[in-house]
């Protein structure tokens, strides 16, 4: 089972990514906002029992993958690139999870803005 610290880095990346490719937002000013945030807390701790079959090593190579998105955004900071990159960690956590993509805080939105399922 993932803990809950590792789960809470993961939403908070995914939606500081996110405001980084949507609204130019600093990537770790972001981050450092969400992994604060009640709400953010609040769903970390709902994942970490819900998606309990989720082991720690699989959780740390989604936040791993989104870390790279992080380096790269901040090293090409190519708008294509920042998108393909995000939807490319959400495809591989699709595929782990027989094809879908679990209800985890605001992912759905999240994918769906980013245009994931068309690229």
């Amino acid at each position: 089972m993932a803990s809950f610290h590792t789960w809470l880095e993961v939403l908070s990346y995914i939606k500081a990514l996110f405001e980084a490719i949507t609204l130019g937002a600093d990537i770790q000013q972001q981050y450092e906002k969400h992994r604060t945030e009640r709400d953010t807390i609040a769903e970390a701790e709902r994942v970490s029992l819900a998606f309990s079959t989720y082991s720690e090593k699989e959780v740390q190579a989604i936040l791993d993958r989104l870390k790279a998105c992080r380096d790269r955004f901040i090293t090409e900071g190519s708008g294509a690139g920042r998108r393909k990159c995000l939807c490319s960690v959400f495809k591989d956590v699709i595929d782990g999870n027989g094809g879908k993509l679990p209800h985890i805080d605001d992912w759905e939105n999240i994918y769906g803005q980013l245009n994931c399922t068309t690229k």
